[in-house]
């Protein structure tokens, strides 16, 4: 008998079934609200920690469309200090991201153009690849951009092809700057997904009704499923806002595929 698997449960009937999430004492913008009460409802306070939530399990909050896999900032961004362009994140949001007119024209690099998946190029020249060493990169190709004045925009430097703008390593051992305190992307997944698997607390009309489980997934797997498309890249990144809201996601009709086991109260 699992008695991690078992401890979840016997907390989600117990103390959060039957219920719709109380956030008024939240941050009621924050995206993460409803979550961060689920798991103080589990018996765990919300935190940064690179690591499973429960006993070896990753908690996912029920969402209506889409999930997160984390928020992971590349290994390295083309604006990281000490870069040999001398580029600021200021100025690499003006010449690789768009400007919001309803914001009163604050850039961001997100939306339009950001590659999503590999084998796709967006509207602003940027594709993203895995190497050979499953490193996941992003790249700017001058002659695939197809803003009409990419000219006046993108200084000559820059006008080249396969420019790297982000970089994720995929295995710790392929990070070659060690006092990087980025981690690779195995670290990332192992630690967060290759334990025991994760769970989701499923609500229907804003009551949690079910929980579910899915299996483990380790890094080589994951970065098949971003291969395929089945996990893709949502970034908003903006100006005024020092966080790089690097997320990584899939539909849940994608991670419903991955589901295991789920549990009602009459299971």
């Amino acid at each position: 008998m699992d008695q991690g698997k078992e401890r979840i449960k016997e907390l989600f009937f117990k103390n959060v079934y039957g219920l719709s999430p109380n956030i008024e004492s939240y941050d009621k913008q924050h995206a993460g609200a409803k979550g961060h009460w689920l798991e103080k409802k589990l018996g765990k306070q919300p935190d940064a920690a690179n690591e499973a939530d429960f006993w070896g399990y990753e908690c996912k909050a029920h969402t209506n469309s889409k999930t997160s896999w984390g928020d992971w900032s590349p290994s390295e961004f083309i604006f990281d200090k000490g870069n040999s362009y001398q580029l600021t994140r200021d100025k690499f949001l003006q010449l690789f991201g768009k400007p919001n007119i309803k914001k009163n024209n604050r850039y961001s690099w997100s939306g339009e153009p950001i590659p999503k998946s590999p084998c796709k190029i967006s509207n602003f020249g940027q594709s993203m690849e895995v190497d050979k060493d499953l490193n996941v990169l992003i790249k700017y190709n001058f002659s695939k951009d197809q803003r009409v004045n990419k000219t006046e925009i993108v200084p000559t430097y820059f006008q080249i092809e396969g420019l790297i703008l982000a970089k994720w390593y995929g295995y710790e051992s392929n990070i070659k700057i060690k006092k990087n305190t980025r981690k690779s992307l195995e670290t990332r997944i192992q630690n967060k997904f290759n334990q025991k698997g994760w769970f989701k607390c499923i609500m229907k009309n804003n009551i949690y009704e079910k929980i579910i489980f899915g299996a483990p997934v380790n890094f080589e797997t994951w970065i098949n499923y971003l291969k395929l498309g089945d996990i893709y890249f949502d970034s908003a990144m903006k100006q005024r806002n020092s966080r790089n809201y690097c997320t990584w996601r899939s539909d849940n009709s994608f991670w419903n595929k991955l589901v295991v086991e789920e549990f009602t109260k009459d299971s």
